[in-house]
């Protein structure tokens, strides 16, 4: 092993766990990693002026960035009702070798005001701006990052694919209360693809990396308008309430270098594109009894008008967020691959997300263990003391479905390298069931509408939608 490689894994060792313990549960969603925190929820004054210099870990681990290291000052202030917040970082992403190039070096500077209304409630109003060079997933909303990072560091598994984002922002946001908000966003962003890297891993460091793919490269213009609703009891382990963001996003701007699909999904050459794109996230948490829970799940989002989708905007409806039965980026079975919204034209390796609109339901039913059979043992919730940990095994059964399109222009024109013309929609639907313990969990799903594919059985991080 090189020393690059031995430094790499040092640093990863020893930022690993910040990257854990800031990690949210399978219920955040996030198409933008670059939003700030202030969009949702305001943030407490602090009582003086706090500055400082941080190191940190500032994504989660992946084969095209390593694990991106984040420094550089921060600050703090108060005027009043109104909080200042400041960010200079610097970014250096350790794939590979350790190189002060444009690939491994990066930056993500900020600037916001919060002002709260001096009489309590949460309202106010943010506004900020941000300069950024940034590598991002295109889709981030399936899988926790902290859950991705660690199935890359340990398995050699890298559930997404990455882009180089590169651009500034502004955006102003109306919070209405503590969980509900309402903001608009300006962009002006370059798109580049970014290749994979044989990165640090633990268990299998001799295995090569699935291509990352080529995307729609150029510069585009982008608004968005975003509202969030969160009225459930607690955010971490909801019981009750609702979950809701709605996304509009409108993009305007020119291809210069066009992805695999678009080469063919356009017809002619790289021009100026325009589209509408909707992300639409409904989430309602029942509490059937005082141990078990009736949770549901509806997501809409995709192409909406104007041009087809570039790759960065696409989705899935497939990998294991939101159907776990499905394998990611390959089918077990030769037909329909609802992932790549095709019927296996391509080959899955190094395609990303082919879907310009998808929809999916989930349902899911918890129950506490422990007031159940095991309380028979007198089981109690495990405590493990000295970290603060508890573990409440909970079973979980759940049911979920999801449709594809890849809708193009109305259909016109779409026809793939070999002559073929692609479907238009493809169904899937899965059923399972596991064990929950807190930090992780045990399940085993099998594929309803492929009924020949074999069951699935997998480990999730928090998995909680």
């Amino acid at each position: 092993m090189s020393r690059a490689q031995l430094l790499s894994g040092a640093a990863v060792l020893a930022l690993a766990m910040p990257v854990v313990a800031r990690g949210q549960s399978g219920a955040s969603v996030r198409p933008d990693s670059t939003r700030a925190d202030t969009l949702a929820i305001a943030e407490p004054f602090p009582p003086s002026r706090n500055s400082g210099l941080l190191l940190s870990s500032g994504h989660s681990y992946n084969r095209v960035e390593g694990l991106p290291i984040m420094f550089g000052p921060w600050l703090r202030d108060s005027i009043g009702e109104t909080l200042l917040r400041a960010d200079v970082m610097g970014i250096l992403r350790t794939a590979n070798h350790f190189h002060w190039d444009a690939a491994n070096v990066g930056h993500n500077v900020s600037l916001s005001a919060t002002r709260t209304d001096p009489h309590g409630g949460g309202r106010g109003l943010s506004a900020g701006a941000a300069s950024y060079d940034i590598v991002d997933a295109v889709e981030p909303w399936e899988m926790p990052g902290s859950e991705s990072g660690l199935a890359t560091l340990f398995f050699h598994r890298d559930y997404r694919d990455y882009f180089g984002r590169h651009g500034a922002r502004a955006f102003a946001s109306l919070l209405m209360s503590a969980r509900s908000s309402f903001s608009v966003e300006l962009r002006d962003e370059r798109w580049s693809s970014r290749s994979a890297r044989e990165v640090f891993s633990i268990w299998k460091n001799g295995a090569r990396w699935r291509a990352n793919p080529v995307l729609d490269g150029g510069r585009f213009h982008i608004g968005v308008l975003q509202a969030k609703l969160d009225s459930r009891n607690n955010p971490e382990t909801p019981a009750t309430g609702w979950n809701l963001l709605a996304e509009y996003e409108l993009g305007s701007g020119r291809i210069t270098s066009p992805g695999v699909i678009s080469a063919f999904a356009r017809p002619g050459t790289p021009g100026h594109v325009t589209y509408g794109r909707l992300f639409l996230d409904l989430r309602g948490y029942g509490r059937v009894s005082p141990v078990t829970q009736l949770n549901a799940r509806l997501v809409l989002a995709g192409w909406l008008h104007g041009d087809p989708l570039p790759m960065e905007r696409r989705f899935s409806v497939g990998g294991v967020g939101s159907l776990p039965g499905y394998d990611f980026r390959e089918a077990t079975l030769p037909g329909i691959d609802v992932f790549q919204c095709n019927t296996g034209g391509l080959p899955p390796a190094g395609v990303p997300a082919q879907c310009e609109r998808m929809a999916l339901a989930q349902l899911e039913y918890r129950s506490e263990l422990h007031a159940h059979f095991l309380d028979v043992m007198n089981s109690r919730p495990i405590r493990v003391r000295g970290v603060g940990l508890t573990v409440r095994p909970v079973a979980v059964a759940f049911v979920d479905a999801g449709r594809g399109w890849l809708v193009g222009q109305r259909g016109e024109g779409l026809r793939y390298p070999n002559g073929d013309f692609p479907p238009f929609g493809s169904f899937r639907t899965d059923v399972g069931g596991g064990l929950d313990l807190g930090l992780f969990g045990v399940y085993v799903a099998k594929g309803v509408s492929v009924a020949k594919e074999p069951a699935n059985v997998f480990v999730r991080l928090n998995r909680r939608f």
